[in-house]
């Protein structure tokens, strides 16, 4: 290898050579790395050092390239002639210590990046504020929202609206699930937003929204702050949150039809959550396609979910017991379950069997869409729950 005197830092010489000269401690350098007995250099040289640790005594090397902040040779540190590079130490500043690389933990470089998040941070801030400021985005009129939209808009309200009526907080923070389902809760969000009813806050956390080209126009549903977008029928804010956040019972039982159809689909959504939380609960893996809710929506029009609840519970349990005794395999234990369920309740409504009706699981809480809707604008409350659907309201 090729090595001068003056490619060596002698500033700071190691105590345990600092009895040799510089010629001497170049050509110790050169024979180690060599591949010349370490015992044999520390006998002619006379240094007392473990061989192990024989190479941390040279002086650090001296590089052509300058700190970019103190103007002086970058220095590298020496490396076990064992290793698969005798350099491969990163180069160094011996003042300010950076290494002239991304990563540098140097105060000076921490300090500049420091500065680059803070400045990135406040065009972020700003990109947020003006793609969302209010002004640019036309104001649903409140009373050209439907039913469907004044229920999401409630259950939104309800779950997370803040003191000051401002925004909407982060769906992910909300105490209560807003629906049964994950399906269902993403179903209410787009509902909204697809509509205009509710946009992004401009208060929003800054991770809320995606990092790529287009931000920060990506979002994530279930972090950002929601500005509701309605503009009151009778200029009075508040008294609008309030007729949104309590929907009128008679508006609502004015259309039978739609009270009817959303009785149906948080009923389907609670069964579906229930199926998939008793699955997990044994170890079953399954994903509801098309028959698993054909099947419920059929039986719905006999049980409530109270009901189904229990044939749903017999239907694990023996599927269960199957897999155990290791008559069939998991697989098939965890498809034969809405077979079970479908055979079950058609022997039931064909005999006209009498149900037992199972309570709410302690895990799963009613959700949101279901106090709303059944509580507060149907006052039906628990029995949206234990009956079954019905146009009948």
């Amino acid at each position: 290898m090729e090595l001068k005197i003056q490619m060596l830092d002698f500033s700071n010489v190691d105590r345990r050579i600092e009895h040799l000269d510089k010629e001497q401690i170049v050509e110790l350098i050169k024979r180690y790395y060599a591949g010349e007995s370490v015992n044999k250099l520390k006998e002619e040289y006379n240094v007392k050092i473990n061989n192990s640790n024989f190479y941390t005594i040279f002086p650090k090397k001296i590089l052509e390239e300058n700190c970019p902040y103190c103007n002086v040779p970058f220095v590298q540190d020496w490396e076990s002639k064992s290793s698969y590079s005798f350099m491969k130490k990163s180069p160094y500043c011996p003042l300010c210590e950076h290494e002239n690389h991304d990563k540098c933990r140097c105060k000076t470089c921490k300090k500049i990046r420091e500065e680059m998040k803070l400045l990135e941070e406040i065009r972020k801030r700003e990109a947020i504020s003006n793609t969302y400021y209010e002004g640019n985005y036309e104001k649903v009129p409140e009373s050209n929202l439907s039913l469907e939209d004044k229920l999401y808009l409630s259950v939104l309200i309800r779950g997370g609206l803040e003191e000051g009526f401002d925004y909407i907080k982060p769906i992910m923070l909300f105490e209560n699930k807003i629906a049964p389902t994950d399906d269902f809760a993403n179903e209410i969000i787009l509902t909204l937003t697809g509509r205009g009813i509710i946009m992004p806050h401009s208060n929003s956390n800054i991770n809320a929204f995606v990092d790529d080209d287009n931000f920060p126009r990506n979002y994530y549903i279930y972090k950002v702050n929601y500005r509701i977008n309605v503009s009151p029928a009778d200029d009075d804010y508040y008294g609008m949150i309030q007729r949104l956040m309590y929907p009128s019972q008679s508006e609502f039982e004015k259309d039978q039809t739609f009270c009817f159809e959303m009785w149906k689909k948080i009923s389907l959504h609670e069964c579906l959550e229930y199926l998939l939380y008793s699955m997990n609960k044994v170890g079953f893996e399954f994903k509801p396609g098309k028959k698993t809710i054909t099947v419920f929506e059929h039986l719905l029009e006999h049980f409530s979910v109270a009901q189904i609840y229990s044939i749903i519970y017999r239907a694990i349990a023996n599927s269960t017991k199957l897999y155990q005794e290791q008559k069939i395999s998991k697989k098939h234990a965890a498809n034969a379950v809405i077979t079970s369920c479908e055979s079950y309740g058609e022997r039931a409504i064909a005999e006209g069997w009498s149900l037992t009706k199972y309570r709410r699981n302690y895990d799963l809480p009613e959700t949101l869409i279901s106090k709303v809707f059944f509580t507060s604008i149907l006052k039906i409350a628990h029995l949206g729950f234990e009956e079954k659907p019905t146009d009948k309201i």
